[in-house]
């Protein structure tokens, strides 16, 4: 059963003006400490692919925020969520602290999809009951 469905688009510009404001620390609050690994390895790579990845799992927490119904508030904070890739490459999330224990309650479990191109990065997330 669908208990809920998120999305969330935005300009990856805006976001990196952000964290350039921020002097990267905009990363710190958002990601999760897995999340955070994969973006530093990305970034020192090619900068603007550590953007993009830190825009899609933005929007991935936002899309998130949407589908379980209560928006940036708790259990549901963006460090809390993280969306990470299988070998395969796709997108799974991930769950820790209040918001893990919250999932497990209500028996409830995301898929999630994610994708950029050059000025946009794009979620969208489907809460269902296992």
């Amino acid at each position: 059963m669908i208990i809920g469905i998120g999305t969330d688009i935005l300009q990856i510009q805006r976001l990196e003006a952000a964290y350039e404001r921020t002097q990267g620390r905009l990363a710190e609050k958002i990601l999760g400490p897995d999340e955070m690994v994969v973006f530093r390895q990305r970034l020192a790579r090619n900068h603007q692919r550590g953007i993009a990845f830190l825009a899609t799992r933005f929007a991935a927490k936002e899309a998130f925020s949407k589908a379980i119904g209560l928006g940036m508030r708790m259990p549901m904070t963006w460090r809390l969520l993280q969306t990470l890739n299988e070998p395969s490459g796709k997108p799974v999330t991930s769950y820790l602290g209040v918001l893990a224990q919250f999932m497990t309650e209500k028996n409830w479990e995301a898929q999630v999809t994610v994708s950029d191109e050059k000025e946009m990065a794009i979620a969208f997330v489907i809460v269902t009951q296992k």
